[in-house]
């Protein structure tokens, strides 16, 4: 598999279509595709190589995806991880996952220093928002990055994601998906409901869960377009169906 080039196939194909709608910005096909490519590029000069570890900690927002997105380009694994885990659940998940780069948001109560200082292999700390002498700007490092795509082959027997568990039994545990694995779903819903690129799906489940991971297997796979919500309010809920006249949705 070469998410890559899938990425290029679907912009030309839709490339001014909303991939994603945020807090009423519209992110056309070729504008994600365009800032997973300087990413890529980015994590490719901080030494990210294929099936290293990438960890994701931030809120809902096209980060997540451009973070997802250019895990995958790489053939990198990616590492989501919940926005409201404690500062010692992601020392334990990074370390078990032996993260080598983790894209965060900064929250009350996070100490990066201690998390870095925590894990032993985790190199490299980008931080959306933010501008610090410790650790990478991520607009700076897509700023100063190329748009060239690069283009990893990956077996499909390769991570693609490793998922954690909310540890109700012990720690979290996590759970390995392969390249195989994450086009699954998206061909799935294409095959028993019709799924396409007409849909325009709703989204109120965090990027860090499997069930907000299938609206992106959707968004790359099928060209459906993905309207996204932070967190879950029913009454925005109800107004985001009527406004922007959603086909599907799915919750847990």
């Amino acid at each position: 598999m070469k998410f890559a080039q899938l990425l290029e196939t679907q912009t030309k194909k839709l490339g001014n279509k909303p991939a994603l709608i945020f807090k009423d910005q519209e992110f056309p096909f070729k504008k994600i595709k365009e800032t997973i490519s300087q990413l890529s590029s980015g994590l490719n000069s901080l030494g990210l190589v294929v099936q290293d570890k990438l960890a994701i900690y931030l809120p809902n927002g096209p980060e997540y995806i451009y973070s997802y997105g250019a895990a995958w380009s790489l053939g990198a694994t990616a590492v989501p991880l919940d926005f409201m885990l404690t500062e010692n659940e992601l020392i334990s998940c990074i370390s078990h996952a032996q993260a080598k780069i983790l894209i965060a948001k900064s929250r009350p109560g996070i100490d990066f220093v201690k998390i870095q200082q925590a894990c032993p292999d985790l190199e490299k700390i980008i931080l959306i928002q933010e501008k610090t002498d410790s650790f990478v700007s991520f607009e700076q490092l897509i700023g100063n990055s190329p748009a060239t795509p690069v283009i990893r082959a990956v077996s499909n027997q390769d991570y693609a994601c490793i998922f954690y568990t909310s540890g109700t039994t012990g720690k979290p545990k996590g759970v390995l998906c392969n390249y195989l694995q994450i086009a699954a779903p998206a061909r799935a819903m294409a095959y028993f409901v019709n799924l396409n690129q007409e849909d325009t799906a709703l989204c109120a489940l965090p990027f860090s869960h499997l069930g907000g991971l299938v609206f992106i297997q959707a968004l790359f796979f099928l060209g459906t377009t993905v309207v996204l919500m932070d967190r879950f309010h029913p009454l925005e809920f109800l107004k985001n169906i009527a406004r922007y006249k959603i086909t599907c949705l799915w919750l847990v």
